[in-house]
């Protein structure tokens, strides 16, 4: 039926299954262009795997610790802080001339999660 609640939450289900597979696969769509991001900020390409190893690592500490603190937090609200950091995160690191950068843009939204 159109316009019934069911509607509504077809739209909210497909948003969060859209929302969960950029971030799902952002952590490792930059091993694909690690010679591009190694070229582009002059540096090795060691170095920009490191990319990959800090966002990894941070995501696996920081996640049990973020869960906890925001248990008692509305999951709404939640929800859209952390896409919002998110897409700042993705944004601020898109534009990122230098390697400190973009590791820290990476960081930044790798702790969100």
């Amino acid at each position: 039926m159109p316009g019934s609640r069911s509607d509504g939450m077809w739209w909210r289900i497909a948003l969060l299954a859209v929302g969960t597979f950029a971030i799902g696969t952002d952590g490792f769509i930059v091993a694909g262009v690690l010679q591009d991001i190694s070229r582009q900020l002059d540096v090795s390409v060691a170095a920009a795997g490191q990319l990959v190893t800090v966002f990894a690592a941070i995501y696996a500490i920081s996640s049990p610790v973020v869960a906890s603190l925001t248990a008692s937090l509305p999951r709404r609200r939640l929800l859209l802080v952390a896409l919002s950091v998110f897409v700042v995160g993705n944004g601020v690191a898109a534009w990122a001339e230098s390697y400190t950068m973009l590791r820290t843009a990476r960081r930044m939204y790798a702790e969100q999660r």
